[in-house]
């Protein structure tokens, strides 16, 4: 999704810095656009100085008010005397409430919903879009996967959200008037103040994990970024909170205002009870209070039991019965890259997914484990999203949870690649189940060489996301498609072993 720039008949600035400016008193401005990028200043924008991950925007004030911007807002007095400037705590904070601002606080004007959690987001998402569609309900949705307003089905943006990408959504959603809006709210969106300026209708904390903790530098920080979703929350929202989540349920003593709480172990005020896992479907009951309903998904694993009962207990806040809420779930039948089935006629099961943490390839391996009836073969390879501190430990997980593994990587022929697979690799207990085959692509043929019938291969750590196989002069490929071609019949009958 490309950002647009930010445009409004204007607003007061002043009046939006009402209690930051102190015994600053600069003429007003009727603000109509904005922009933390120096290099995207057109002439009339208000430029914000932030500083981002790579760069501090104060540096650039200078050349913003040479492209023309119409005032200056950062964190600390600068050296630009010819345009206005203002000085606020937090400049990314300001920044997302201006972003929102001008394009009339669309949160305000719709129910927006967050999701929110260390893993599960997208899932979630999707599966209470699909709830509240099949509730009669107008639905935007806003996730990993891409951008729904209702009539136009974008892919996501290359890079982080940014406020402008999320202001014009919530906009556009209110525009193509929906009711309902969707949102996946990462840790690093919450640490970035991204959401500054959205108040939550509801929000959804799927789990509290580790994923991301190098990021935010300490597991503290990171439960400190994933908290911030509940500030976002309007005075009466209600919290969705998982029960089997030890770190989450510490929260409900924080906890002020009204929360409902789900969970597979039966601790929560919404619960399943699984009644048959099998390698292409699975069935549970869900029940809420005195009401029950069967559900049953093609999406398979404990994980996704526990996504439905995310999705459900949110749709419950808005009042959608179970048998609704088991259509809506049942209404998605696959997710790419998450627990997603490739049939070529093989005779044993193949499915990708996108864990790239020990939290999350411990929920898939685990569902792999549960309806094999031979051997679990995995193939892992980092992305760029991996945490590098925690390969060893996913290392310890494939060398507990799988009968033998394949490590490998998404762009083989980056530097430093092989020594990724390697960190991985030291995680084992054996070594002789870590095969370490840096070519993606000749991996997973390796993996389903070696799969007999009654196997089932788990392709894992770059889900539905492109990459670059060795040799293939810069053409992108996904894992499905790595899969299906080779399980064309002249890869099959070459032979299943592969020493490595």
């Amino acid at each position: 999704m490309k950002p647009k720039p930010l445009a409004a008949t204007g607003i007061s600035l002043r009046a939006l810095l009402a209690g930051e400016l102190g015994c600053q008193c600069p003429a007003d401005l009727r603000v109509t656009s904005c922009t933390s990028d120096w290099r995207q200043v057109q002439p009339g924008d208000v430029f914000v100085a932030i500083i981002s991950d790579d760069e501090d925007g104060h540096a650039y004030a200078i050349e913003a008010a040479e492209r023309g911007a119409m005032a200056i807002i950062s964190e600390r007095p600068l050296p630009v005397f010819h345009v206005p400037q203002f000085t606020v705590a937090d400049s990314r904070t300001f920044y997302g409430r201006l972003c929102q601002t001008l394009v009339g606080d669309p949160s305000r004007q719709l129910k927006v919903i967050g999701i929110t959690g260390s893993h599960g987001k997208t899932t979630v998402a999707r599966l209470l879009s699909a709830v509240l569609r099949e509730a009669g309900h107008c639905v935007g949705t806003l996730d990993s996967f891409g951008y729904w307003d209702g009539v136009e089905d974008e892919p996501a943006t290359n890079g982080p959200l940014t406020p402008t990408v999320l202001a014009h959504s919530l906009a556009e959603m209110v525009a193509r008037g929906m009711t309902h809006a969707v949102v996946e709210i990462s840790s690093l969106d919450l640490a970035r103040q991204t959401f500054a300026g959205v108040t939550l209708d509801a929000v959804c904390l799927t789990q509290l994990g580790t994923r991301h903790v190098d990021w935010h530098g300490s597991g503290e920080n990171l439960r400190s970024a994933q908290r911030r979703a509940l500030e976002l929350l309007d005075a009466e929202a209600v919290a969705i909170v998982n029960a089997d989540d030890p770190t989450s349920v510490r929260l409900l003593d924080e906890l002020t205002r009204p929360v409902l709480t789900f969970g597979l172990q039966g601790s929560g005020e919404v619960s399943a009870q699984v009644v048959e896992q099998f390698v292409n479907e699975q069935s549970f009951l869900l029940s809420a209070g005195d009401d029950s309903v069967g559900v049953r998904t093609e999406i398979v694993g404990d994980h996704h039991i526990q996504n439905c009962l995310a999705a459900a207990t949110t749709a419950l806040v808005y009042g959608v019965d179970l048998i609704t809420t088991a259509r809506g779930l049942e209404s998605v039948s696959h997710l790419p890259g998450r627990m997603e089935h490739v049939r070529c006629g093989q005779g044993f099961a193949v499915l990708v997914d996108s864990a790239d943490s020990p939290e999350a390839l411990r929920y898939c391996l685990r569902a792999a484990r549960g309806c094999s009836h031979g051997r679990v073969i995995c193939v892992f390879g980092a992305n760029e999203t991996c945490d590098v501190g925690q390969l060893p430990a996913i290392g310890r997980v494939l060398g507990a949870m799988s009968d033998v593994a394949a490590i490998t990587h998404g762009t083989p022929a980056e530097p430093g690649s092989h020594r990724l697979c390697l960190e991985v690799r030291s995680g084992f207990a054996d070594l002789g189940k870590a095969h370490v085959i840096l070519d993606r692509c000749e991996a997973i043929r390796w993996a389903l060489r070696e799969a007999a019938e009654g196997d089932v291969v788990i392709i894992a750590g770059m889900g539905e996301e492109p990459h670059t196989p060795l040799g293939a002069e810069g053409a992108l490929a996904n894992d499905g498609e790595l899969i299906r071609a080779a399980l064309q019949p002249s890869h099959l009958l070459t032979s299943r072993r592969l020493v490595a």
